[in-house]
């Protein structure tokens, strides 16, 4: 299986010019991190990729958005809202709990963000940037996929990745990539954040645009970041003026601030 699945991504990336908007490689991540309260998290990520375009995004998040942007679509996410409602079961609800899309072009030479919280969300397009990574003597092995180990520094955080090299796709998780074959772990040194590959399969899936694109309001990384720590430092005050009132809650939620983004290097 995992021989047949590295020739079928190495036959696959051969035929990238001609399809760029194809995938080649389809791989599934668990996302370890921490909500704002200090409350430890897991979510499950998807990359599509192949040789020089590549899509990462939170499956929930797509579907809701696929919803939310047609009128059929927005009825049958009503109802699914009033049946949880009534049945008490709230939770059973697709929600955007990840809202990140990171698209990455190597191609187009730039990295296309889309992210946000509840009504702020925002969207920037940055020059693509390969991490410039050190190659370590350590290995491992992860889904049945011998991987080697590397290092670097990426916008406030140290990152530590494992690649496998018979995966002939240089990208990975988040925005990380630039290593001789596909990252299938990586973790930053605080523990804030662990992307971990749960499953890997070759795939044609297109790399399909984000629905309702048009809604996000255009930023620059930093001023997006900015607006995003203001809004998780004080939520309650973030939604209030977002909605145009004030809100007033008892009790609040007790911030961790330690916690952070994945970049760092806003303030």
């Amino acid at each position: 299986m995992k021989k047949s699945l590295t020739l079928t991504v190495m036959c696959l990336a051969a035929l990238t010019a001609s399809a760029q908007e194809k995938a080649d490689i389809e791989v599934s991540y668990n996302y370890r991190h921490f909500h704002r309260s200090g409350k430890e998290q897991n979510h499950q990520l998807t990359l599509l990729a192949n040789a020089t375009e590549s899509k990462f995004f939170s499956p929930e998040t797509e579907f809701v958005d696929s919803l939310e942007y047609t009128p059929e679509g927005r009825e049958i996410y009503n109802q699914m809202k009033m049946a949880a409602f009534t049945s008490g079961d709230l939770k059973s609800v697709p929600s955007r709990k990840i809202p990140m899309y990171i698209f990455k072009s190597k191609a187009k030479g730039e990295t296309e963000v889309y992210d946000g919280q509840i009504a702020m969300m925002f969207t920037y397009t940055e020059p693509y940037e390969a991490q410039t990574w050190e190659i370590a003597d350590s290995t491992r092995n992860i889904l049945d996929y011998d991987c080697g180990m590397a290092t670097c520094s990426y916008r406030g955080r140290e990152w530590t990745a494992w690649f496998a090299v018979d995966i002939p796709i240089q990208d990975g998780p988040w925005k990380l990539s630039g290593l001789p074959g596909l990252i299938l772990e990586a973790s930053e040194s605080t523990g804030q954040h662990h992307f971990t590959a749960t499953g890997i399969q070759a795939s044609r899936r297109a790399m399909t645009p984000v629905a309702g694109r048009d809604h996000y309001e255009k930023a620059d990384r930093i001023t997006m970041l900015k607006a995003l720590r203001k809004f998780e430092e004080n939520p309650e005050a973030g939604l209030g003026a977002a909605l145009g009132i004030k809100l007033s809650v008892q009790g609040g939620i007790k911030v961790d601030k330690s916690l952070d983004f994945l970049e760092t290097d806003y303030r």
